[in-house]
């Protein structure tokens, strides 16, 4: 028999365990709420956290178009700058803060790196944003105006054909029917079609006209102060004087020019000399201090990727084309490509190019036109101009006999956009600024690190 006694002993063991059972459930219980607490604490911080690390990818990028087409080259910069503000912002209840370092490049084009790390209640999330600048060279064609300030009215006739988006600020002049074989925008709310030679515009704007459309803005003329901190950063080349650069397909460059330093003290001088491009691919020309000489004469077959610049004029003495030509089968993936840059105007020597002109490249006249010097001269055909024409005014690249629409001195210009230039520009060249003076950027990568 077992004794009442012994009962209760087993009672109090059982009693005991129960309690601790207890105790230790409300202490698990206990324990997973605190942790699912925190859980949902830092859950909730880490997306305040990134919409922080966002809001100084956004004050980043405005701060990047707000500056035009001046850069923010250094990768030491950062935004926000102690000296004018702390990225400190409000988010939901609390507040977090930001940090953010930027990788600037010039090549192909304006391109930045924003990396922008956000902190809210101790958790940091950080994002990657990647951003090109949009080109100046988005249109085959693109003038201010259509009307020399020299020769008047000039005229698309008969036998021209321009391939790719046309814009001017001006209104176009036509004599009978030239082709424009892509969307065509003016400002100005007719064409000037030449009395009685026949004009069909159903034939000749074949890809759409929209007439009285918004002014578009040519490139800056402080453009070129752009490019020319690209070629004085140590990798580009600086030529002060007359100068020459012949484009060679082995990817050299044969210059004729000097270099100087700070002091105008000439340090290198090039007397028809080859020689490796720039690192950078960028060629500037500056005048001597006090004259304006600014000027160089180029021609050539480009191999590899160069920007030519002048501040004041390029010559050009002879086809300029690609060693790879994208148009050729088998060159799709070309990357050879130019720009010629000038203040005042580009203008083809006549007396020494060809009957057949190839014009391959970004042709950029920021005050002045693309133009012939001698456009009269008989014997010469037609100028194949590949890639994106931008001047101030229409130049004068050939004469007719508007009794007969018959070309009888100069080139016909044959022109074509060459898409690549949609992606991709020559080195150097900074974004395009809109009409409300903000660059215009693309974001090509974003990313949360």
């Amino acid at each position: 028999m077992i004794k009442i006694n012994q009962n209760k002993g087993f009672a109090l063991v059982y009693t005991l365990i129960f309690l601790y059972l207890i105790v230790s459930f409300v202490t698990i219980y206990m324990f997973c709420i605190a942790n699912g607490s925190a859980a949902a604490t830092r859950s909730a911080n880490e997306i305040e956290a990134y919409y922080v690390a966002d809001m100084g990818l956004v004050d980043a990028y405005q701060r990047i178009t707000q500056a035009g087409i001046n850069t923010i080259p250094s990768t030491s910069s950062f935004i926000p700058s102690p000296s004018t503000d702390n990225g400190i912002c409000s988010v939901g209840t609390g507040t977090g803060n930001y940090s953010v370092s930027l990788i600037y490049s010039n090549s192909p084009r304006t391109t930045y790196t924003i990396t922008s790390a956000g902190t809210f209640g101790g958790v940091t999330k950080t994002l990657q944003l990647k951003i090109i600048g949009a080109s100046v060279s988005k249109y085959a064609y693109w003038s201010n105006t259509e009307d020399s300030p020299i020769y008047g009215d000039l005229w698309w006739m008969t036998g021209m054909i321009t391939t790719g988006p046309v814009q001017t600020n001006g209104s176009l002049n036509v004599y009978g029917n030239p082709i424009f074989d892509g969307p065509v925008t003016q400002a100005g709310p007719s064409i000037d079609y030449y009395p009685g030679s026949g004009s069909d515009p159903n034939q000749i704007f074949t890809d759409g006209l929209t007439l009285s459309s918004p002014e578009v803005n040519l490139p800056a003329q402080a453009t070129l102060n752009a490019i020319y901190n690209v070629a004085n950063d140590g990798l580009g080349l600086v030529l002060t004087g007359a100068s020459t650069v012949i484009f060679n397909p082995d990817g050299t460059i044969t210059v004729t020019g000097t270099v100087t330093n700070s002091q105008g003290i000439v340090t290198t001088t090039y007397n028809n000399t080859t020689i490796q491009p720039p690192t950078n691919g960028v060629v500037y020309v500056q005048s001597t201090p006090g004259q304006q000489d600014g000027n160089v004469t180029v021609q050539g077959t480009v191999s590899g990727q160069l920007t030519v610049a002048a501040d004041q004029n390029i010559y050009v003495s002879g086809s300029i084309a690609y060693n790879k030509d994208p148009r050729d089968p088998g060159n799709s993936n070309s990357t050879d490509m130019v720009g010629l840059v000038s203040n005042n105007n580009i203008t083809i020597i006549s007396a020494t190019a060809p009957a057949s002109l190839e014009m391959s490249g970004v042709f950029v006249a920021l005050q002045g036109s693309f133009q012939v010097d001698n456009y009269w001269v008989p014997g010469k055909g037609n100028m194949d101009q590949f890639g994106s024409l931008v001047n101030n005014y229409c130049g004068p690249t050939g004469v007719f006999d508007p009794s007969t629409g018959i070309l009888y001195g100069g080139w016909n210009q044959i022109q074509s956009y060459d898409a690549r230039l949609a992606t991709f520009a020559p080195p150097g060249f900074p974004p395009y600024v809109s009409n409300s003076g903000s660059a215009v950027y693309t974001k090509i990568g974003f990313s949360e690190l």
